[in-house]
This record gives C-alpha cells, structure tokens and sequence, in this order.
C-alpha cells in the first residue's frame, strides 16, 4: 500500500513524484518509470527527507565502467571472485541457484535447450555488466563462458538485495533485470518478426553497443568471441544462413565479421536496415 499516492486519469501523463509505502520505502516515478529507494524507517526525519530530494533529483551514479565500482563490488557482504574457462559452464540448466554475477572479463550466454537438441541462446553477458543468474522454479537456462570470464559473484535472490546493499547497488542491480528484458523483447521480435539479414544486423549493432559501452556512439569494430554457431543459435538460423547473411552484410559494404573481429563498415546504412533504437539498451 503506498501512502499518499496519486490518481492519474486514463491518457493523463505520470510527472515526477514520490510516494512512501506503509514500510518507509521511498518510491519514485518518472513518467513510466519506477524507482525503488528502499526501506528507512529506522532514519529520523532530516535523513528521511535528504533521501527524498536525492531520489527526486534521480542523479545517476557510478556506472560499471568506473574501476572504483568493481572495488565497491568486491567488498560487499558475501562477494566471491570467480573464473571460468571458455566453454565452462557458470550455471546449469534446472540448477536451482541464484545469484548476480558483475562481469569482469570475458563473454557469457545464456541459452536454452530444448528436447530435440537444439539451442536457442537468448541474452549475453559482456564486461562492465551485471548479469542475473535467477530463474522461476528449477526451470531455466544454461549460462557458459563463451571466452574466458572473471566475475564477482553475489549471492542472490534479488529481493533480497535491499536488506544487504547499498542503495545504489540495489537500484544497478533492478536497472540491469529491468535491461534484460527489454533485450528479450528485442531478441523475441528478431527471431519472429524480422527478416534474417535485418536481425543479424540488429544483432551486431547491439553487441556493439554493449561493447563499447558508449550512449551515443558506434565503433567502427570490436572483438566478438562469437563463432558461427553460436552466432546461428543466437539469431535462430542455421549456420549456413548465418555465412549466406554475412556475406550479404560484406558485398553490400555494411559490416564483416572474420576472426574474431566484427567491423561496422557503414554505421547509417547498417542502422536503416536493422531498423534500429538503441534506447533499449542505452538506458
């Protein structure tokens, strides 16, 4: 139940407010968007209405690509550092685990395997990234190292984050899940809706993104440890369609991929093509 909260009439617009729940914790809202600032109340009123104005500014802080925020990471209630080996497998298949993984080093997927031996890989993990190992039931996904990953490992599950972390943890933390499943989608209507040479394109300007980190540009190449196959399985084609789309994607002058190396040779046209917003992963 949220004290204090607000009756928006339908087509109305949602502006910035706060709410407080009958706990103490600290809502936020921002059009659509929902922020969780915790329970506080066990703070007396001067630390109670600091943390409503610094919600209510929505500042942002460290992100993951500042070295200081591994450092925080690492010393956290519980933080293991873990290695894997390219190939090795972080978190099997209807394994009941949970926990958050702050990407180091190295690339991860997540895949789902169905009856007949086939694989569909449905989300990556890249450096600078929290990835969230949690899953409804025993049923999940297999998540493995595609190259050689360093990571710092939190116990989960995420509900319970807001009784052991800091506050901006926590909200890095539900910015990361709230993120995967905008890629989801993303990968969902890929698979289903566009045509193959569009959702490889997507693709590639996605990891793009994601590896280079940047909110307003493109780079002209990065390092993919991608093979074909597992390019296939993240695409929903067959490996053979993958070298017929990528080959396409080469003699039109828009992108390559050879050892390891994806190049955006033409970032306007490839983007026409994908059709693609970047704001799902830019946030």
């Amino acid at each position: 139940m949220i004290r204090g909260g607000r009756l928006v009439p339908k087509g109305g617009r949602l502006g910035r407010h706060s709410d407080e729940m009958i706990d103490g914790t600290i809502c936020v809202v921002d059009g659509c968007s929902l922020r969780l600032i915790g329970a506080i109340t066990s703070w007396g009123a001067q630390n109670k209405m600091s943390l409503s104005k610094q919600a209510l500014g929505l500042a942002r802080g460290p992100t993951l690509a500042d070295a200081s925020w591994e450092r925080g990471m690492a010393v956290l209630p519980g933080a293991v550092r873990r290695t894997y080996p390219a190939n090795a497998t972080i978190a099997g298949e209807y394994q009941a685990r949970s926990s958050i993984l702050i990407m180091t080093a190295g690339w991860a997927a997540f895949a789902k395997t169905l009856p007949n031996g086939s694989r569909l890989i449905v989300d990556f993990a890249l450096p600078r990234e929290i990835a969230i190992i949690e899953f409804a039931g025993e049923a999940g996904e297999t998540v493995t190292a595609l190259s050689d990953v360093t990571a710092i490992e939190l116990a989960g599950p995420v509900r319970t984050c807001f009784s052991r972390f800091p506050q901006s943890i926590c909200e890095a933390i539900l910015v990361a899940q709230a993120t995967r499943y905008a890629r989801l989608a993303e990968h969902l209507a890929g698979a289903s809706r566009r045509g193959a040479v569009e959702r490889t394109a997507h693709l590639l300007l996605e990891l793009a993104c994601r590896a280079h980190r940047s909110a307003t540009s493109y780079p002209d190449r990065f390092a993919c440890p991608l093979n074909q196959a597992e390019l296939a399985d993240a695409l929903g084609l067959s490996a053979v369609h993958v070298s017929r789309v990528l080959k396409t994607l080469r003699e039109t002058g828009l992108a390559s991929f050879r050892n390891g190396v994806v190049e955006l040779h033409d970032h306007a046209g490839l983007i026409e093509t994908a059709g693609f917003d970047r704001s799902y992963i830019s946030s």
